[in-house]
């Protein structure tokens, strides 16, 4: 089982480079892009440059649509489902289905009865991290550009009361 991780406050910065690091902490991928506009793409690349993968918004609206690319064949589309997007996501062309509590960040990705992904928060000496367990190595760039349109899609943010509009910097003690 491979496991990856992504620092948490990082996944939900738009447009900043994500670096995703194996359980030794050493660098394996680097992930670039950002999503709203139609054809926004996050792009994967191997560490020393190397394009891997992609994922591409295709449609917009409230229920847009993401072609995922592995090089540059087009493999599969997820789409944001109205009233089970929660709980419930179809990546079509790979038959995977993505099922949990995404408002929490934790789900799973299964093709037929086989767990492909348990996506999961980590806590560890230097911050909060999401933890990636993937079972085949090959499907780990899917499944990386898939946690990213996945965490996007979650309403829940962290927000500091200052973006919020509730503390006062001069006066807060």
């Amino acid at each position: 089982m491979l496991r990856l991780y992504i620092k948490e406050q990082l996944i939900a910065t738009k447009g900043v480079p994500l670096i995703v690091r194996d359980e030794k902490n050493n660098p394996v991928y680097l992930i670039t892009g950002r999503w709203g506009i139609r054809q926004d793409a996050f792009t994967l690349y191997t560490i020393d440059g190397r394009y891997v993968a992609e994922i591409k918004q295709t449609t917009l609206g409230l229920f847009p649509r993401f072609d995922l690319y592995l090089g540059k064949e087009k493999v599969g589309t997820v789409k944001k489902m109205y009233g089970v997007w929660h709980q419930f996501q179809f990546v079509s062309d790979l038959n995977w289905i993505i099922m949990g509590d995404f408002m929490n960040h934790h789900y799973k990705i299964y093709h037929r009865t086989e767990t492909l992904l348990v996506f999961d928060k980590a806590i560890m000496a230097d911050g909060d991290y999401y933890e990636l367990a993937i079972t085949h190595a090959q499907d780990a760039p899917l499944c990386l550009l898939l946690s990213l349109v996945l965490d996007h899609w979650s309403v829940r943010r962290d927000k500091s009361q200052l973006k919020r509009g509730v503390a006062n910097p001069i006066y807060d003690i």
